[in-house]
């Protein structure tokens, strides 16, 4: 019976270390992508615009064609200096028409609230995971992207110059 017993405690110690180092290998394997990504903003030829949120400014990329939209901050790890011009919120969407539009991060390394606008008022905003491919719809003609903790929400009055 004592044998028996210390086959069974043993075979639970190995199952057990075994399922440790597969979590160990995903979290080194998964993890690896955060510690090892360079500090940057968003890769391409963004122009540069300027927003109006309540009483102020701000700098921001704008993602006016479908092939900046699609590059967005793909890979990027930072905001970004907006050109070099700092005060950057983000980088603003535009779509030529009211539509719903949707969004996800599958390839984006860092969290990114965004807020869609309508008739020059937030209408939606949610705070994507790194790398989720949950795609998030909702109505708007301009969606804004910026860091999870930038003032913005909800019924803020917005104005792209």
């Amino acid at each position: 019976m004592v044998r028996q017993r210390t086959a069974y405690a043993a075979a639970v110690l190995v199952i057990a270390a075994a399922v440790l180092l597969y979590l160990l290998a995903l979290h080194l394997q998964h993890g690896s992508a955060y510690q090892q990504a360079p500090v940057h903003g968003p890769e391409g030829n963004f122009p540069i615009g300027r927003i109006s949120i309540g009483n102020s400014s701000y700098n921001v990329y704008i993602a006016a064609n479908a092939a900046l939209q699609e590059q967005g901050y793909m890979n990027s790890s930072s905001i970004g200096s907006c050109g070099g011009l700092g005060n950057c919120a983000g980088m603003l969407f535009l779509f030529r028409n009211y539509s719903t539009e949707c969004f996800w991060m599958k390839n984006t390394i860092m969290a990114l609230k965004q807020s869609w606008i309508a008739n020059g008022s937030v209408n939606y905003t949610y705070i994507g995971t790194p790398y989720s491919t949950a795609i998030i719809c909702s109505p708007g003609n301009m969606v804004l992207e910026t860091l999870p903790n930038f003032s913005i929400n909800y019924g803020n009055k917005v104005a792209y110059r």
